[in-house]
């Protein structure tokens, strides 16, 4: 986790200047390079980590049952996520230079943003094991195994930058923040820096500064959470079910 974070931070530092803005003019341009670089920053490496925590609830209930998967992989995605913090926060500060007069956890949006990325962490684990119980026997396989995670990595991917594309407000329909999770992360974390329309004269606010996203985010990773949980334990009862109802096999003679 601390070596995601670790690379990840090239990618956040440039993010603005590569996909938003290259030549920031002005005072509200420059504002806005500012503040959303310190964003990018401080959540660099979340939502890797997002996408790691997800992986190792598969993993661990491919090798467990569900209810001890489950058990292992919520507090594991929590140490995940402190992890992740804890290693972006001192490498952040020391890019920072001296616009800022306050401390970065004093910035109200910054810290809404970093929190609820955080928050989904046990969320993302939980679905995970929903869907590595729903999947055992492909998991299990390395012929199955590796492709699923292949595209599993390359969807996420697509999704994430998706979101961290946005600026000024959501430019998609709204569903898919509440349907493709990733979306909404990546959303949440560009749009806490991108909500002010700094080419309008003057700068006028047109976003939520991301919050809309992060109710997303939680909401619909609790969701999948729960309902692939709930899904998975109903199939495996079906199929110890069926399993009961075969007649006996006869003795070969």
């Amino acid at each position: 986790m601390a070596l995601l974070v670790f690379v990840a931070m090239p990618f956040n530092d440039g993010f603005y200047s590569f996909w938003v803005n290259y030549d920031a003019q002005g005072d509200a341009q420059q504002y806005e390079l500012l503040h959303t670089t310190r964003i990018f920053r401080y959540t660099s490496g979340v939502l890797c980590g997002q996408a790691l925590a997800l992986l190792a609830g598969a993993a661990l209930a491919v090798r467990n049952t569900q209810a001890r998967a489950l058990a292992v992989a919520v507090p594991l995605a929590v140490l995940l996520a402190g992890v992740a913090a804890a290693v972006a926060y001192p490498l952040a500060r020391a890019r920072e230079g001296i616009f800022f007069t306050t401390g970065a956890l004093d910035d109200p949006v910054l810290v809404r943003a970093l929190l609820g990325e955080v928050a989904a962490y046990p969320l993302y684990a939980a679905a995970g094991v929903g869907l590595g119980t729903l999947l055992g026997r492909r998991l299990r396989r390395p012929a199955t195994r590796w492709p699923l995670v292949l595209l599993f990595l390359l969807g996420w991917f697509a999704a994430t930058l998706t979101g961290l594309l946005q600026d000024d407000r959501f430019d998609a329909p709204s569903g898919l923040l509440w349907v493709v999770p990733p979306i909404a992360a990546g959303t949440a974390v560009a749009l806490a820096g991108l909500s002010t329309d700094v080419w309008a004269v003057p700068p006028v606010v047109v976003g939520d500064g991301g919050r809309g996203a992060g109710v997303a985010l939680l909401v619909s990773a609790a969701a999948y959470a729960l309902g692939l949980n709930l899904f998975a334990r109903w199939a495996r009862r079906r199929a110890f079910a069926r399993t009961d109802r075969l007649p006996p096999r006869q003795p070969d003679h």
